[in-house]
């Protein structure tokens, strides 16, 4: 079985991929994005693709809800299972160059409850995932993003600090790519 999931391996899709290996030639393919996955669909036939169900794309209104309805007759679900994401911690960075911070779409409600609770207003841009705001918020000097704990710790300076951690359950499924001969079934 070939996965193909959001990478690097330290996302939480390639952890997740990684528990559903069972034989030798199992194999996970990482991408930059789930919307490259999607632009790859096609060549997938015979595949996996695994999605949690809170995939939400960084460039367009389309998730994993969007996703399912779409491909319904190109994909088959093989696998639903649940699995607490990876620590994240919302990072604050005190030598911040910039008021804005940078984060995966799926994280925004995390932001956006810490900034209600503090009373602070700011911009935020979404990018593909929580690795890629990750090095946005450090080459930049953002104010905030959020990261799992894993990466931040690798890398923590006196400059950030943690101002919130999470460590929620989700949702994962895991698709075949149906081969054409499958479709017409």
């Amino acid at each position: 079985m070939i996965i193909h999931t959001l990478g690097p391996e330290n996302t939480d899709s390639y952890a997740a991929a990684q528990s559903l290996l069972q034989a030798e030639e199992d194999d996970i393919v990482g991408y930059p994005s789930f919307d490259t996955i999607l632009h790859e669909l096609e060549r997938l036939k015979g595949d996996c693709v695994l999605f949690p169900v809170a995939f939400q794309s960084a460039r367009k209104p389309y998730g994993w809800k969007e996703f399912n309805y779409d491909y319904w007759e190109k994909i088959e679900l093989l696998q639903v299972f649940a699995r607490k994401t990876k620590p994240m911690v919302l990072v604050k960075n005190r030598d911040r160059k910039m008021d804005s911070a940078m984060i995966h779409p799926a994280t925004k409600i995390f932001l956006e409850k810490y900034l209600s609770k503090v009373n602070e207003t700011l911009p935020i841009t979404y990018t593909d995932s929580k690795f890629k705001a990750w090095t946005a918020f450090k080459n930049m000097g953002l104010k905030y993003t959020i990261i799992s704990e894993d990466v931040f710790e690798k890398e923590k300076t006196d400059n950030y600090q943690i101002v919130e951690r999470y460590e929620p359950q989700m949702v994962w499924c895991l698709y075949k790519i149906k081969a054409e001969e499958e479709r017409d079934q």
